[in-house]
């Protein structure tokens, strides 16, 4: 059966639509749009108007897509700027009468999970442990696994969008704003830090958006023009993410316009975004990074069709 799966996430919806061929997962179509659903009210547990208008009117989009392609489902999950929100219920049932996708709010847990189920599509994973690490708007998510086993997984309310509300910092960004903003991901990330003690993951495996802007740059870097259509993840040196961490934390936002492989919408966000994943690095003296196109919607998708 064809189906299609809508991430709504705090800046961006994601949408997914495919099958399951030959045992796997087949993708017929993939996008994104930035509905930036948590602007003006992630911090006071709300979705302001303006962007209940920018979701529903996506997410009416998708449905017509998904529909023209052949999907017979159409589900949606929520993530952290919908659980979160008080009025999240009002937008469900508004998505639902308009579009007729049925959005599931999962917690942070289940959003781990469904990460996971993704990622596994993408990337290799072995008989040591990886940490995985995907950055929302709203939250992070962790997961600690090998080939093998879920060894541990948490979600942490400090997506980019929630840190930038948080910690605003000038343009440029100052030494002393990194330093405040590396503080505060510390200290919420203490339960974490234990983990990747205790464990000493070899490898960060990073998914979804704020990754798929590093990815795209990295290869810009090297002269490529952006990543491989056909590629599902791709590995990369921790020197090479400190190397374009120094410059884009150092840039002004017009220059940060201009970079290659950083799109407009996430711009904004990528600073603190950059500072989580140095933070994590650090923590686990961690000098290889993966890259995996394949997220939440995927994780979704997957456990869908081989229920």
């Amino acid at each position: 059966m064809r189906t299609a799966i809508v991430d709504l996430g705090t800046n961006t919806f994601n949408l997914l639509v495919c099958e399951r061929g030959n045992g796997r997962l087949h993708i017929i179509h993939s996008e994104e749009v930035p509905v930036y659903l948590g602007r003006g009210g992630i911090e006071r547990q709300m979705i302001a108007p303006d962007a209940i208008e920018r979701g529903l009117a996506a997410l009416a989009q998708y449905a017509a897509q998904a529909r023209e392609l052949g999907a017979e489902r159409l589900l949606g999950f929520g993530t952290s700027a919908l659980r979160n929100a008080r009025n999240s219920g009002d937008f469900v049932e508004a998505a639902r009468r308009r579009t007729g996708i049925d959005i599931t709010v999962i917690p942070g847990d289940e959003e781990a999970g469904l990460i996971l189920d993704g990622v596994r599509q993408a990337v290799p994973f072995t008989s040591r442990p990886a940490l995985v690490m995907d950055i929302g708007g709203g939250s992070i998510e962790f997961i600690l696994a090998t080939d093998q086993a879920l060894m541990w997984k948490q979600s942490f309310e400090l997506g980019s969008t929630r840190l930038r509300e948080r910690l605003p910092v000038s343009d440029p960004m100052t030494v002393d704003e990194e330093a405040r903003i590396a503080a505060h991901i510390d200290h919420a990330l203490e339960p974490l830090y234990a983990v990747i003690e205790r464990h000493e993951p070899h490898v960060l495996v990073g998914s979804a958006g704020s990754f798929d802007s590093l990815a795209a740059m990295l290869m810009a870097d090297e002269g490529r023009e952006g990543v491989d259509p056909h590629a599902v993840h791709m590995g990369f040196s921790a020197l090479a993410f400190d190397a374009l961490k120094d410059r884009l934390l150092r840039m002004p936002r017009a220059q940060r316009l201009l970079v290659p492989g950083l799109l407009a919408h996430r711009v904004d966000t990528i600073l603190h975004a950059m500072v989580a994943i140095e933070r994590v690095l650090l923590a686990g003296g961690i000098r290889e990074l993966v890259w995996s196109r394949y997220s939440l919607k995927e994780g979704a998708a997957w456990r869908l069709l081989n229920a």
